[in-house]
């Protein structure tokens, strides 16, 4: 069963390098983000392309982040950095799992092939690094989520500039078509359909900020019995809308 809650790594967009739309574009298009499904952690998880996941509104004309090593290598060059050699170290954290390890680690080394990019420094520390580079780090890996099935409350809580997700692991993103479309779905009905077109609309604003580089989406054990049917649950384990639950007694 999938929950809604995601595992991706976060850029900041105004720290160097990142702080430059060029080079964000370029370090996203270096990947084949296909060999990253080899570092998912065990489980029923699914490769990320969106944020949005296991709730209404996931969008299905969403267009994912391709792998052009060739287009990558232009766009840096064509960047304020003009190349590798141009860029400060990159520094990851919250590499604090096995998986997040071996993503990291393929993430670096895809830079290095297509980008010729060599200097990445990775750290365990999650929610704030406070060693003597803590002003450099340009990468966060951290997970965001929603404890209700609902699109603009999962974006809000991952995009919009008073998100604890937007102000530190994106070192304070604010995109106001972003805000405004999120802040007016907000006050919408659930049953209004341009509650989720307004946020679907929001997340493809951001896509084009290049802000994130998507990894997997989470799943988890029913923890019931195959009799039990319509049962789901959200990140505190508790069950989503229990009256829909139905057991079947063969």
């Amino acid at each position: 069963m999938m929950i809604p809650k995601g595992q991706h790594f976060w850029l900041n967009v105004n720290r160097a390098p990142t702080d430059d739309p060029k080079v964000r574009q370029a370090l996203i298009m270096a990947i084949d983000r296909e060999g990253l499904r080899v570092t998912y952690p065990d489980g029923p998880m699914e490769k990320a392309e969106q944020i949005l996941n296991a709730v209404p509104g996931v969008d299905e004309s969403w267009e994912p982040y391709p792998f052009d090593a060739e287009a990558a290598k232009k766009l840096l060059s064509e960047s304020s950095y003009g190349g590798p050699e141009g860029l400060p170290t990159i520094m990851m954290v919250g590499i604090s799992t096995p998986s997040a390890e071996l993503a990291a680690q393929y993430i670096a080394e895809q830079w290095r092939q297509n980008l010729g990019i060599a200097a990445v420094e990775m750290k365990p520390q999650i929610d704030a690094y406070s060693g003597p580079d803590q002003a450099n780090v340009q990468i966060f890996r951290d997970d965001v989520g929603s404890r209700v099935p609902d699109a603009v409350f999962y974006l809000r809580a991952a995009i919009h500039s008073s998100s604890s997700n937007a102000q530190n692991k994106l070192g304070g993103y604010a995109n106001p078509d972003v805000d405004s479309k999120l802040d007016e779905a907000a006050v919408l009905s659930e049953d209004d359909p341009q509650r989720v077109a307004l946020a679907q609309e929001a997340q493809r604003a951001f896509r084009e900020d290049w802000a994130f580089i998507p990894w997997y989406h989470e799943g988890m054990s029913k923890w019931a019995m195959p009799q039990v049917q319509n049962i789901v649950k959200n990140l505190d384990w508790q069950v989503y809308e229990p009256w829909t639950v139905e057991v079947h007694r063969g």
